[in-house]
């Protein structure tokens, strides 16, 4: 099972117990080729898409926990422990999310307030109740202040991790997350290795979920979704869709998003135990 590409060359070799051992060697042999041509329809669909993207920056470590270090705004960025944490280039992609979970008079868990992008797009839509979760304390008391502000009406501020502020705080019409990895043990655990980094909290979004509501959250995608990413979706939603966002500018050295297109899904009827 080999590929050739103009940029690359691809082989498929089994190793001890073959892959699809039980089945028959032609539906076996089918599915193989299948799964090896998807691999090298995406690497060249990346690669092509190389040409329109930002060179970006490495990242550096994160040495001290998101939520234990001081947050500062740059031209623009949200800076904590070295990270950027977000930028306002970002703002057409968070009105998109913010579209995606808010209804006039519904109710929004959003979690991370960052800069406040989202948490201002959602407020332009008139939520009945609007629940953020922030983790880092200086930035959640920047959230208040600007929940002070006039005409934003039903916002409450959460202060601390998602993972210990979600219990009892119910079910929402739309559940928004974009968050930053705390850690670096967070960074190779679900950016590194999980299908997009908003999966671990697919759970959790699922439980906290009004039947009839919609889950969205940053999807690191950048024209589609890749299959393992709608296997995690679809274990705890019965279904999504997928719209793309074109026209992101990120900076030449942006660390963390180089496309100029970000691909949003809203995730509906979540399955519960």
């Amino acid at each position: 099972m080999f590929r050739r590409n103009a940029s690359f060359e691809v082989t498929l070799t089994p190793a001890g117990s073959s892959p699809l051992a039980s089945m028959s060697d032609e539906p076996r042999q089918f599915l193989l080729d299948r799964a090896l041509d998807e691999f090298v329809a995406d690497l060249g669909a990346l690669d092509a898409a190389a040409s329109t993207m930002v060179p970006g920056a490495a990242r550096p470590r994160i040495d001290t926990a998101i939520d234990q270090a001081a947050p500062t705004i740059v031209d623009g960025t949200l800076l904590v422990s070295g990270q950027e944490v977000m930028q306002t280039w970002e703002e057409p992609l968070m009105r998109a999310l913010a579209e995606a979970v808010t209804v006039p008079g519904g109710s929004v868990l959003e979690i991370g307030f960052g800069l406040g992008l989202s948490a201002g797009l959602v407020q332009e839509r008139g939520p009945g109740r609007h629940v953020i979760v922030e983790a880092n304390p200086d930035t959640a008391a920047a959230g208040r202040h600007w929940a002070r502000a006039d005409g934003r009406r039903g916002v409450e501020i959460v202060t601390g991790r998602w993972q210990d502020a979600l219990a009892g705080l119910g079910r929402f019409d739309g559940v928004l997350f974009d968050t930053y990895p705390m850690d670096e043990s967070e960074v190779d655990t679900y950016v590194l290795r999980d299908a997009t980094f908003a999966e671990h909290f697919f759970a959790h979004a699922a439980e906290h979920l009004a039947d009839g509501g919609a889950f969205t959250y940053y999807s690191n995608e950048i024209d589609s979704l890749s299959r393992r990413h709608q296997r995690a979706l679809l274990r705890h939603f019965r279904s999504f869709s997928v719209r793309i966002v074109d026209g992101l500018r990120p900076p030449a050295d942006c660390s963390y998003w180089w496309a100029p297109s970000m691909a949003v899904v809203i995730a509906r009827d979540p399955r519960r135990p």
